[in-house]
């Protein structure tokens, strides 16, 4: 009989642990899931807000005339400066933003890699630049760290 009951023991224990075992493996698989749901939402909330500034651009034709003004490097009167420099506030928000959901995984390198180049490309242009030095603070150590390193290359590179 105490033969019995250790095994029905064992088989119950045996049993519960087969259990535990499913059970990890299914809570791994939902952790697995819900990462995939999160970069997917990450993914597509980015593209959102990118389509938001594009937006901004190609409706408001005085934005669109500034960011023209900007990037042939014409002087910019107070006022277009300062819509100039709001934008890019947005701008760098956003790509803060992106900086931290790729730090936190939820950003693949093969899909941040290219807004790099774009960053690198924008920050060329001096007033863009200029405007960075002076409200660099206004953004997290990290980041700012990522921008500089930007201006730094474009520097070396005689751009």
């Amino acid at each position: 009989m105490k033969n019995q009951m250790n095994k029905q023991h064992d088989w119950m224990n045996l049993s519960a642990s087969i259990a535990v075992i499913i059970g990890i493996v299914f809570l791994g698989l939902e952790i697995r899931q819900n990462t995939e749901m999160m970069k997917s939402q990450t993914r597509d909330s980015i593209s959102e807000k990118q389509m938001m500034f594009s937006e901004w651009v190609a409706t408001e034709v005085d934005l669109a005339e500034v960011i023209a003004k900007a990037s042939s490097g014409q002087e910019l009167s107070p006022t277009e400066a300062v819509q100039h420099g709001y934008f890019l506030a947005g701008v760098w928000r956003e790509w803060e933003n992106s900086y931290y959901q790729y730090q936190q995984g939820l950003f693949d390198r093969e899909e941040f890699v290219p807004r790099m180049h774009r960053w690198e490309e924008m920050m060329r242009n001096p007033y863009v630049s200029n405007s960075w030095v002076a409200t660099r603070m206004n953004y997290s150590p990290n980041f700012r760290t990522v921008v500089d390193n930007i201006l730094e290359i474009n520097a070396l590179a005689g751009q």
